[in-house]
């Protein structure tokens, strides 16, 4: 039996970012199998893996041929960045509505994405853990000097997620961020599968 992260505070809110179009893959990569489950339904069980979680998958290009795949159940929904062309910005703002929106106070927001194979249900817990532990409004992974997704962004900073121009990421909070930040390592997060060479070439490391 998998441990569970318990918590008598309030939920942990997870955006997972599944809008984007592929291009460079030439096919949704959301659909890419690892060990016959895709990726898509790979990210969402290693968030449903913590507990007192409540996860959201924002969809947009290709949401009919992606949708099928996830099953949504209470701490699983699925909304829709009519706006995905114009920016990661608009789907990470349509994620935050989506918990600002809800009845209850979330004491963070974890933003991912499906395509870092490397991702574990273990990495995420330690997001957690070190928000938990530590009075800080960010907790991000660091990889090649990069501090990246996932990260973990206190109910302070909310209202700066929403905000965002159309065409930025989280990534840019965390760059001009003057607070503390609490970095998480996560070397294996510089590989993502961008393209049908990255992916070959995941697979046959896994041979």
């Amino acid at each position: 039996m998998t441990n569970k992260l318990s918590s008598t505070l309030n939920p942990i809110g997870i955006i997972i970012l599944a809008a984007g179009a592929s291009r460079r893959m030439g096919t949704p990569k959301q659909l890419l199998k690892i060990d016959n489950q895709t990726l898509i339904e790979r990210a969402i069980d290693l968030t449903q893996a913590l507990d007192n979680q409540q996860t959201v998958v924002v969809l947009g290009a290709n949401a009919e041929k992606i949708s099928p795949y996830i099953t949504q159940q209470a701490t699983v929904e699925v909304i829709i960045n009519e706006n995905w062309e114009q920016g990661m910005g608009t789907t990470l703002k349509k994620g935050v509505e989506f918990f600002l929106a809800k009845p209850i106070t979330y004491d963070a927001i974890i933003i991912m994405v499906c395509d870092q194979p490397y991702l574990t249900t273990k990495k995420l817990r330690e997001l957690i853990a070190a928000y938990r532990d530590n009075n800080v409004a960010i907790i991000a992974t660091i990889y090649n000097n990069i501090k990246g997704v996932p990260a973990l962004f206190a109910n302070s900073l909310f209202g700066k997620l929403k905000t965002l121009n159309k065409d930025e990421g989280a990534r840019k909070i965390i760059k001009n961020y003057k607070g503390e930040i609490i970095t998480i390592d996560f070397p294996e997060g510089i590989f993502d599968l961008d393209t049908p060479a990255t992916y070959q070439e995941f697979l046959k490391q896994q041979l």
